[in-house]
């Protein structure tokens, strides 16, 4: 159970619950999905309501990827405070994976291009 940020009261989330919504935040950037996350209370945090993420997507490379993975940090980040009260320090993003483009057949190509 990780601890909510919130002085005033004892509310906890479970850890799979917290990682749920933050795989759906990442998968909100485009080309990326998210595989698994992890969240845990930092080791080095002198309040226990202090957390680190590693979460771990494939992705397209279309697109740089250090963009692509502050893309995911920056959503992860905001679910995290805005949408759970879990007050996050460390986003880790592993790329671990490569999403192909979604192929496009030759004659739907030059269809596409005719519009």
């Amino acid at each position: 159970m990780l601890l909510l940020d919130d002085p005033d009261h004892d509310l906890r989330i479970a850890e799979s619950a917290a990682a749920k919504v933050l795989r759906r935040a990442a998968d909100t950037v485009p080309g990326v999905r998210a595989a698994s996350c992890r969240v845990a209370t930092a080791k080095d945090a002198h309040v226990q309501a202090v957390h680190i993420v590693v979460i771990t997507v494939a992705a397209t490379l279309d697109q740089p990827l250090r963009g692509r993975a502050e893309a995911v940090r920056q959503a992860v980040l905001h679910a995290a405070e805005h949408v759970l009260g879990l007050a996050v320090t460390t986003v880790d993003v592993e790329v671990n994976a490569v999403l192909g483009a979604p192929r496009v057949h030759g004659d739907e190509r030059c269809e596409l291009s005719e519009r």
